[in-house]
């Protein structure tokens, strides 16, 4: 555990499971916090959107992906790589220290905020508001929060 998120791997009935453990394992990150964000992207199964789908609003692969994404979007590996390398870690790294320096549940639902709406908008929104989720989708931090806690439960029942 650092700064009181729980490093255990995600639960194998999680799709793509093993891709995530591996790569965080890599990377020294948070695999339930990477499930967590799927969970909110593409839910439980491959759905509501597949790894070949592209959203409405943009989004490609389990992850969905906007702004930037690998032009093989439609590999787990790859989508789930950048995900975690372009987004959560940086948000990560710089939501964990000075000024912000969150911590346990409020550093997951920070970095899945940041995930949603960009640092810049989830750091402003907390400055602003104090509340990291104020302009993200459907309080997409606090949801993540809930799946991340829910993976974490499952490993320790």
């Amino acid at each position: 555990m650092k700064d009181g998120i729980s490093g255990a791997p995600c639960p194998n009935a999680l799709p793509y499971a093993q891709i995530i453990n591996s790569l965080c394992i890599a990377r020294n990150f948070f695999p339930c916090l990477v499930g967590a964000i799927k969970m909110n992207e593409t839910g439980l199964g491959q759905g509501p959107t597949t790894e070949n789908d592209i959203s409405a609003d943009g989004g490609h692969g389990i992850m969905q992906l906007t702004s930037s994404f690998p032009s093989d979007w439609a590999d787990p590996t790859a989508n789930i790589t950048y995900a975690i390398d372009h987004f959560l870690l940086p948000n990560y790294l710089v939501l964990s220290v000075e000024p912000y320096s969150f911590q346990g549940d409020d550093l997951v639902r920070a970095v899945a905020a940041a995930y949603n709406e960009g640092l810049g908008t989830a750091e402003e929104d907390h400055d602003k508001y104090g509340n990291v989720d104020y302009g993200t989708t459907n309080d997409y931090g606090a949801r993540a929060l809930a799946h991340y806690t829910a993976l974490v439960a499952e490993l320790v029942a």
